[in-house]
């Protein structure tokens, strides 16, 4: 289920992302961030803030933004995709 859920598509809900590079970077929404120290990397599916540290996929950015447990995620994620 993680392959296809698209960082970008979910970051980009939250964050103003700008291309650098081979990376995407904006301001972390996990801290109080002056400067675009988040960077997304498309290709890999992953992220990166080089000011607080956090880093995972889709599943963890949604974790730290909803404030839930991967099983919460997971769960709604499951509902989502297969509705009872």
């Amino acid at each position: 289920m993680t392959e296809e859920l698209n960082l970008v598509e979910i970051a980009k809900k939250h964050v103003l992302l700008l291309q650098s590079r081979k990376a995407l970077k904006g301001r972390c929404p996990f801290h109080t961030d002056e400067t675009t120290s988040l960077m997304i990397i498309p290709h890999t599916n992953m992220f990166k803030c080089f000011g607080c540290g956090a880093e995972g996929g889709p599943v963890e950015f949604l974790m730290r933004i909803e404030n839930k447990s991967r099983n919460e995620i997971i769960s709604r994620l499951a509902k989502q995709n297969f509705p009872a």
